[in-house]
């Protein structure tokens, strides 16, 4: 009975996970910009943004962001004792405040979401089952990088959009004289946008360890082989390009309808800059939340161009996303110690 409920919950975790890489693609607004320009018809835009999103996704799930989810943010006390009933809980606690955001209408990020229910995990483990030093517990380090990484990143993006723009406008956009000049121009920025964005959808899917991570822990505990990890991983890349083309296109149409007056050139220098962070965050295995990234791009750009800005606005979300961490963890903590007693630990 206990091999078979073990299995069971084995078969349960797998499938969370691919349902977890189809929200990825589903939550996914990367393409509004490209269709918002009109550079590709609606469904070919899709396809292509699946399929980079996927890409990215398979090429980087033996490592980088899923290794620091689903292993390197564990210390030496707690590596060989990961769970799959931890996993479990981590799933089920961000899944739940992530659908509580959802009908509140409250932008949050998995990824925030994910290492709090973690982190949440882990100390009621290491409170209640004994065993397990809190020193010990965790990668301090690694977890610090992260922390960072999540406050470093979206400022980096507002940086780097501001001195991208006023870098093209003294280069570039101040030298055209005319309007046939500048839509000329406008209409070769198309294609560079068509370029930004494929690029940055890969780096998406690189930097989304969330679902990837979950089946690299039940590698590192033993409960799925290295052949199966590899077909899993495969199968999120393609359930991440079915969010995308199935369910990301109502997001995507919706955003891109409110884009039409958006400059591409604008939307190419957004995209890089949000591209430039994913790509270097994953390289150094840090998870980050592509949403902030993308927002305090377009924030860059609005100062850039001395545009007004919702601080307001800004500061409430700010709020959120700082909040997501901590009651990310406190839930699943109540989860985890709910599940423990009943023996399910």
């Amino acid at each position: 009975m206990a091999d078979e409920l073990t299995i069971i919950l084995v078969i349960v975790l797998v499938a969370m996970a691919i349902a977890l890489a189809f929200s990825i693609g589903a939550n996914d607004e990367t393409l509004a910009s490209l269709v918002g320009a009109g550079v590709l018809k609606f469904k070919v835009a899709l396809i292509l943004g699946g399929t980079a999103i996927g890409v990215g996704m398979i090429i980087f799930s033996s490592g980088f962001v899923p290794e620091t989810v689903g292993k390197s943010l564990l210390g030496e006390g707690l590596e060989s004792k990961y769970t799959n009933y931890m996993l479990l809980t981590v799933l089920i606690s961000s899944i739940i405040w992530l659908v509580i955001g959802s009908f509140a209408g409250i932008p949050l990020s998995s990824t925030h979401s994910l290492i709090g229910s973690i982190v949440g995990v882990v100390i009621v483990y290491a409170i209640f089952q004994g065993g397990v030093d809190l020193n010990t517990a965790f990668n301090y380090e690694k977890l610090r990088d992260v922390v960072l990484s999540w406050f470093i990143s979206p400022i980096s993006g507002l940086i780097i959009t501001y001195l991208l723009f006023k870098i093209s406008a003294k280069v570039l956009l101040s030298r055209l004289k005319g309007l046939n000049q500048i839509e000329k121009s406008e209409k070769t920025f198309k294609w560079f946008l068509l370029i930004a964005v494929l690029f940055a959808e890969i780096w998406v899917g690189a930097n989304s360890g969330e679902a990837v991570g979950i089946l690299l822990g039940l590698r590192e505990n033993n409960s799925i082989s290295g052949g199966q990890f590899l077909i899993f991983a495969i199968f999120c890349g393609i359930f991440a390009f079915l969010g995308i083309y199935f369910a990301a296109r109502f997001v995507i149409r919706n955003l891109a309808s409110h884009m039409i007056d958006t400059r591409p050139s604008e939307g190419f220098i957004i995209q890089m800059s949000s591209a430039i962070i994913l790509m270097i965050a994953t390289l150094f295995s840090l998870p980050i939340s592509h949403s902030h990234v993308i927002v305090f791009c377009i924030i860059g750009m609005s100062i850039a161009q001395k545009k007004e800005v919702d601080y307001k606005g800004l500061g409430k979300m700010g709020l959120y996303w700082v909040l997501t961490f901590p009651i990310a963890a406190i839930l699943a903590g109540f989860i985890y110690f709910g599940l423990s007693l009943f023996g399910l630990k």
